[in-house]
């Protein structure tokens, strides 16, 4: 394993049934510090409960990997199934299997159940993030019947703080029937089963995010004289209101009339203002949109298309950088830098972005205006692009780079 790894924080070493495993942290990812408090209630409400007979598991928002990998390495003759929509995790616990030797492990992305090839599991298990919202919560919840097999088991943990809604979608659903429930200060770990008649449904043919159980709400925004309509999603920032990052970037569009665009490159893209914008005002032969979240592509792909651009001319790339992104130069990359990121992150993506530059291609970057004025000292030392423009708002700043003449 590379400790040299942009991303890599610490090893944390965690004892699950007389086994000690060692996990490659990030401090991008959620608990990077030690195996969450959570995640170690629910591992040892298993382990109390005596449930050791399982062959297939699905470990649903596997982070890093903790609860997947513990459980495989209690019981190795199971198959066990860790998605995430984040890609950085999945990275991360394709590591952390291969670190504790452990074959046997699918890794994959899936947006909640949505990517989940298989079903007939016999166990089901998540730390449920709180801010998911309610409907997605029920979701996760009460559609796990479509996956766990008859007499399977859900075992989910949740903050405190959702412990009230999580009891009241489960008494009030008459298919579950609750096994097992603990509370802690923090924390509350439920285990339950579905009854016999839950399996008589067939699974839904669309996926829950075409039938919107992410939806939240609708935004208008006017850009260089372009109304633009974005449906926003749960689990996402700018659902109400946009950060000045996206602001300033939306402010300098018109930088790029004058610019031929034929494959333009978005990165971090969120709930998809900026390529909605750009696809919508400049009609470029195709876009292409880099992100860690599944959620947020796909998002942003719906936006651009509801707003009247070709849907077989957009693409997408589920990845931490731009090392998936296989096409020639690109006459426009634009993106958010996120400011919680180190310098060798945002270094990295940098370099590898003006790779992807055509020769007349521009640059646009925003981030806080810190993390700016590192690139900017960066860019200039390694004489890596030209500084067009720079412009301050808000502790917020926006570079603008050109290959120079």
């Amino acid at each position: 394993m590379n400790n040299s790894d942009i991303y890599f924080k610490k090893n944390v070493i965690y004892n699950y049934r007389g086994k000690n495993l060692t996990f490659r942290v990030s401090q991008s990812l959620f608990s990077s510090h030690d195996i969450d408090l959570g995640t170690k209630h629910l591992l040892e409400t298993l382990t109390n409960e005596g449930f050791n007979s399982y062959n297939k598991v699905l470990d649903l928002g596997c982070g890093y990997g903790p609860i997947g990998i513990s459980l495989k390495s209690a019981y190795q003759s199971s198959i066990i199934h860790m998605v995430d929509r984040d890609a950085l995790a999945l990275n991360f616990s394709q590591q952390n299997a291969k670190l504790n030797n452990l074959n046997g492990i699918k890794v994959y992305g899936s947006l909640g159940y949505d990517d989940v090839p298989e079903k007939d599991f016999d166990l089901i298990v998540s730390n449920i993030p709180a801010k998911v919202g309610e409907q997605v919560l029920s979701y996760i919840l009460e559609d796990a019947k479509f996956y766990v097999r008859s007499g399977g088991r859900v075992a989910i943990v949740v903050i405190d703080a959702i412990g009230d809604y999580v009891t009241k979608v489960l008494k009030s659903n008459k298919n579950i029937n609750i096994i097992f429930r603990k509370r802690w200060p923090e924390h509350l770990v439920f285990h339950y089963k579905f009854s016999p008649d839950s399996f008589v449904e067939p699974r839904p043919k669309s996926s829950a995010f075409d039938r919107g159980i992410y939806d939240r709400g609708q935004k208008s925004i006017s850009v260089e004289g372009f109304k633009i309509s974005i449906k926003t999603t749960y689990g996402l920032p700018e659902f109400d209101t946009l950060s000045y990052e996206t602001e300033l970037l939306l402010n300098k569009m018109h930088i790029l009339k004058n610019q031929q665009i034929q494959k333009a490159v978005l990165f971090n893209v969120g709930q998809g203002f900026i390529p909605t914008a750009l696809s919508t005002i400049f009609k470029p032969e195709e876009v292409n949109l880099v992100d860690r979240d599944l959620q947020a592509l796909r998002i942003s792909k719906r936006n651009i298309i509801s707003n009247g651009y070709p849907a077989n001319r957009v693409y997408l790339f589920h990845g931490t950088d731009f090392s998936k992104v296989n096409l020639g130069s690109a006459d426009c990359i634009i993106g958010i830098l996120d400011e919680k990121d180190n310098f060798k992150i945002h270094s990295t993506l940098i370099k590898q972005a003006v790779l992807k530059l055509s020769d007349s291609g521009i640059m646009m970057l925003s981030s806080s205006s810190t993390a700016i004025t590192r690139i900017e000292t960066l860019i200039r030392k390694e004489k890596l692009l030209g500084v067009f423009e720079r412009q301050k708002s808000k502790r917020k700043s926006i570079l603008v780079l050109k290959h120079k003449n």
